[in-house]
């Protein structure tokens, strides 16, 4: 009786659990259902109030739409329409970013960034540049918006799951709203960030150590207008000795108590943040041009006499991808204002009209980060009680701004920012060395490059091009073009400030004189069909001209050195050849010190892994033996050598790194000096912490490359397990092929951390290359070939979210060129106006 008392209860509890799981699985499935309505059709019939003519979308088998009007204001409408049908999300988190505003959405944990939005002010430099645009690019960035707003009105089922997993309504676009997007832009290539964290390091450190990061550039690095170097180049002769002056920010010092120089260099910053709490939720890695690679050939060197074209830029990977592809054409000239019409392909930013990097019937383009120096701090005196600043001999009150944050789920906070003539007090929100320094940057400039992509996007010749450039404000980019005519061209565009020789990364204690001119285009680094027959830009050092007049902010040209010497050999090339070596990853990081590797193991007796890291043939593929070891070794020596004088959780430069590997280690050089532990009585030396850093190669020696270094693309909400699980918003992790400085890059920062993070192994990478372009540039037809490493949707539950993915590691493109398609189109879309 009791037995069958409680079989009777065991097989209740069971279909009880069992009932629980089904109720669980409809619910999810339910919950699925429900969200998959989210994603918008891509075919049928919708009106469009502000429309003027019909106006055709056709998707291909990728979700790619070439989208045909007769009108151009009636195609930037469509192109809006089509971004906020695919990637509504993604646009309000860029607007929710550049307003300051993330913290009524995700909490404390973006106030950090809302803070520094509010301080620099994106959003209101925007709306005051949106006053000086020209007229018809105003009509041009309205017309987007209404397309934008039309999509919203027009909506299909319930808003992209993210809308309703945080409970908000994505807010009306506006023209200030694209304009911030390429502020936002500005904002990730600036290192004045790192350049902080920079003057903190010197204030610490001897005379005799702050040597070593002086920036340098090597006699035998490539430049980009291939012009050779005499001398390895520096950034100050002499550093001296530096104490800030005291009582600042304290008491009212007198004008002849304030003058002292300290003329020295930003650091290569590439990627760094500080401090940690710069961007917590990574929004606005991925928004910048980073870094990136892109080489040209002239006709001589192809297979078909027509140049080619290549471009990959380097960001943050992100899902769903800071790019959206699309062809845009126009079916006449614009009869309204007898402007050209347009006719291009390529990729577009969702929340921008127009297309960024792609080509047309006669040229294409491309961009890489141009490293530039456009910022600079001058460190202010400051009355006792901080409500002025001495400006010559007179005190003025401070500009005050207050700010009203509001947080979810907490009390709103208010932030006053404080400005002088020059710009924002930045060490109000980032303390660095007890010094008051307010920041004069360009991207606080009523100054960008809408009015430029209009006229580069119609460009009809390479001179076209180039002339159409030069109101290319901001942000500062290498531009590489290439022509039908079979001419290629390279020049640096973005305006800058007409700085003397030495001038660069200047932190200013006398008076600030200030940027009383702009560098005249004509000024700037640029080559037309050089004699060599190809350009590389790899975001290595334009011209000797530029160095210190510009930027002294350059990686490792180990990218630019590896494509130079690729395409310096190259022959009969055509698209493949080009798609080859976007994907080569022969690092020549390695190189420069596995011999160094090798002969510690050897004296370690170490012997199995000096012939494993000595047998490696360099490349870092998935499968690739002995590069998990090098790596791990490279990286735990590096601490070893500077932690103990700038501390665990600090960053250091591969460059200054570079050259203390490079320059030896006698008594008295930099690497003796640094080697040496200050914590303790024995003198330490290179050829010792060399061995100890075997200690964290050893258990990396019988795993595979792929195995311990990955790459993902992220979705802010894939950071909640469970979020992602149910709805898969991250793509990845896969093994990673490329790593540090390789032409396909798995990056690191070029400032990286100290602490174990920068050398324990599995590592998942979130940057890499984030879409890869060839353009094929035959007078008969330019053809373009493009890829993403995620999908064109922007819905993690739509298949073409990541459809990309499982083929991004291939050398196999998708076609995408300008002119009518020759094939028919997957779905279609006619959008009309209302009569």
């Amino acid at each position: 009786m009791i037995a069958s008392v409680k079989s009777r209860r065991l097989r209740w509890t069971v279909v009880v659990f069992l009932a629980l799981v089904v109720c669980v699985a409809v619910g999810i499935l339910g919950t699925r259902s429900y969200l998959v309505r989210s994603i918008q059709p891509r075919s049928g019939e919708i009106e469009i109030a502000a429309l003027r003519a019909p106006v055709t979308v056709e998707y291909d088998e990728w979700a790619i739409p070439r989208i045909t009007a007769e009108h151009l204001d009636d195609l930037v409408r469509a192109q809006g329409f089509v971004h906020a049908s695919e990637r509504l999300w993604q646009m309000e988190l860029f607007q929710l970013t550049a307003q300051g505003r993330l913290s009524e959405v995700f909490g404390e944990a973006a106030v950090e960034v809302d803070r520094l939005m509010r301080a620099l002010d994106i959003w209101g430099t925007s709306e005051r540049e949106l006053a000086t645009l020209d007229g018809a690019t105003i009509v041009m960035l309205q017309a987007y918006a209404e397309g934008v707003n039309a999509r919203m009105e027009s909506w299909s089922g319930p808003l992209p799951p993210e809308f309703l997993i945080l409970g908000i309504s994505p807010q009306r676009w506006k023209p200030t709203a694209t304009i911030a997007i390429v502020r936002l832009m500005a904002l990730d290539l600036t290192a004045w960030t790192t350049d902080l964290e920079y003057v903190a390091q010197l204030a610490e450190l001897d005379d005799a150590h702050r040597e070593l990061l002086r920036p340098w550039h090597t006699r035998s690095d490539p430049t980009m207008t291939q012009t050779p170097l005499d001398e390895p180049l520096w950034v100050a002769d002499d550093l001296g000795s530096w104490d800030p002056p005291a009582g600042r920010s304290s008491a009212e010092a007198a004008p002849s108590d304030r003058t002292r120089d300290l003329e020295v260099g930003p650091p290569d910053g590439l990627h760094a943040r500080a401090p940690d709490t710069f961007d917590p939720l990574g929004l606005l890695d991925g928004i910048g041009l980073n870094a990136s690679n892109s080489w040209a050939l002239a006709p001589e060197r192809t297979a078909d006499g027509h140049a080619l074209l290549a471009g990959d830029t380097h960001l943050g990977l992100r899902a769903p991808s800071t790019w959206y592809l699309n062809a845009l054409r126009t079916e006449h000239a614009d009869d309204d204002g007898g402007q050209p019409g347009m006719d291009v392909a390529g990729l577009s930013i969702p929340g921008a009209p127009l297309v960024v990097i792609g080509m047309n019937p006669h040229v294409a383009w491309t961009f890489t980060n141009g490293n530039i120096d456009d910022s600079d701090f001058v460190v202010e005196s400051v009355s006792a009680d901080g409500s002025s600043y001495l400006e010559g001999d007179e005190w003025r009150p401070f500009e005050l701004r207050r700010e009203r944050i509001a947080v979810r789920d907490a009390n709103p906070l208010t932030l006053t920012v404080r400005s002088t003539e020059r710009g924002p007090v930045i060490t109000d929100l980032f303390p660095t060395a007890d010094l008051i320094l307010s920041l004069v940057w360009t991207g606080l400039r009523p100054k960008g490059p809408i009015n430029a992509l209009l006229a580069m996007n119609r460009a009809e010749s390479v001179d076209e091009m180039l002339e159409a450039s030069e109101d290319f404000a901001s942000p500062h980019q290498n531009l590489l073009v290439a022509g039908t005519e079979g001419r290629i061209a390279f020049r640096l565009v973005g305006h800058l400030p007409d700085r003397p020789p030495g001038a660069v990364g200047a932190i200013a204690f006398e008076e600030w004189e200030g940027w009383a001119a702009e560098l005249p285009p004509e000024a700037m680094p640029g080559v037309v069909d050089p004699p060599s027959g190809y350009l590389v830009t790899a975001n290595n050092l334009q011209s000797p001209e530029a160095w210190g007049r510009v930027a002294a902010d350059y990686p490792i040209p180990d990218r630019a050195r590896r494509i130079d010497e690729v395409v310096a050999n190259a022959t009969d090339w055509d698209v493949a050849e080009m798609a080859e070596l976007q994907l080569d990853t022969r690092s020549l990081f390695a190189e420069r010190y596995r011999d160094r590797a090798v002969a510690a193991a050897h004296r370690a007796g170490e012997t199995d892994l000096a012939e494993l890291i000595g047998g490696w043939d360099l490349s870092l593929e998935p499968e690739s033996p002995g590069a998990a070891p090098y790596f791990a070794w490279l990286y735990r020596f590096r601490a070893l050598v500077v932690a103990d004088e700038l501390g665990e959780s600090a960053t250091f430069p591969d460059y200054a790194f570079l050259r203390l590997m490079e320059e030896g280690d006698e008594p008295g050089s930099q690497a003796a000096l640094w080697a040496d532990d200050i914590r303790t009585d024995a003198i330490e030396t290179v050829d010792r912490l060399e061995e100890l850093a075997l200690e964290a190669a050893l258990p990396l020696a019988e795993r595979a490359w792929g195995e311990v270094s990955r790459e993902r693309s992220e979705h802010p909400l894939g950071t909640v397990e469970l979020l992602d699980r149910l709805l898969g918003f991250n793509i990845g992790p896969y093994a990673a092929h490329g790593g540090p400085y390789t032409v396909r890059p798995v990056h690191r920062s070029t400032w990286t951390a100290l602490d174990s993070t920068s050398w324990s192994y599995p590592r998942t990478s979130t940057s890499g290359q984030s879409q890869r372009f060839i353009a094929k540039m035959d007078p008969a037809g330019p053809a373009g070939y493009f890829k993403l490493p995620t999908g064109q949707s922007g819905n993690p539950l739509d298949r073409h979210y990541r459809d990309m993915a499982p083929d991004w590691s291939s050398i196999e493109l998708i076609e995408l060129s300008p002119g009518p398609s020759t094939q028919a189109p997957a779905s279609r879309i006619l959008l009309r106006g209302r009569n």
